[in-house]
């Protein structure tokens, strides 16, 4: 959750790059070239290319079966041991010039009513970011009877989420990703 220090770099990574060196022939091309994107990664699933892809949304399987962009095969899942997750946020300026409207929309956005419009895969298919446990039962019972979808792992089967780590190592990884695998290596 710290920021990188770079004398600690190599040492913290050393089991990810093993493992990743390991993993590299079996990888697509043989880790010779890689998917632009998430779209592009999605369209390889798709046409048998790739066998797994990663995602945030654990929802977006079913919207992609229920479009026909994906077999109705495809499934969510998660790693035993945890899987990165993270979360939208909705930002308000300091700036904003119309602060109290931003507000109403925010705090709009965070009842059970749109939760649940955003949760129900018919609209868009993302998860809650509430504590469904601390609702009411009738907001239970409501967010209980949402169908998920044949692709979509049920909340309580996405723990434990693992929060992102901070962003500087994201940069470092990419780094020493591009160093080791990247085009031409």
């Amino acid at each position: 959750m710290q920021p990188v220090k770079t004398n600690e770099f190599l040492q913290v990574t050393q089991p990810l790059f093993k493992l990743l060196d390991e993993l590299h022939p079996n990888m697509w091309r043989s880790g010779r070239a890689y998917p632009k994107n998430y779209p592009a990664m999605s369209q390889m699933l798709g046409d048998g290319e790739l066998d797994i892809i990663f995602e945030f949304n654990p929802a977006d399987a079913c919207s992609a079966i229920a479009q026909n962009k994906l077999p109705d095969t495809v499934r969510s899942f998660t790693f035993l041991g945890g899987t990165l997750g993270n979360t939208h946020f909705v930002a308000i300026p300091y700036n904003a010039t119309a602060k109290a409207g931003a507000l109403l929309l925010a705090n709009f956005l965070i009842t059970p009513e749109a939760q649940m419009r955003k949760q129900d895969p018919n609209i868009w298919g993302d998860p809650t970011v509430l504590n469904v446990a601390k609702m009411n039962d009738e907001d239970k019972a409501r967010f209980a009877a949402l169908d998920l979808g044949i692709a979509t792992l049920k909340p309580e089967e996405l723990d434990p989420m693992l929060p992102e780590p901070h962003p500087s190592w994201m940069v470092e990884i990419e780094k020493e990703w591009t160093r080791r695998y990247g085009a031409g290596n």
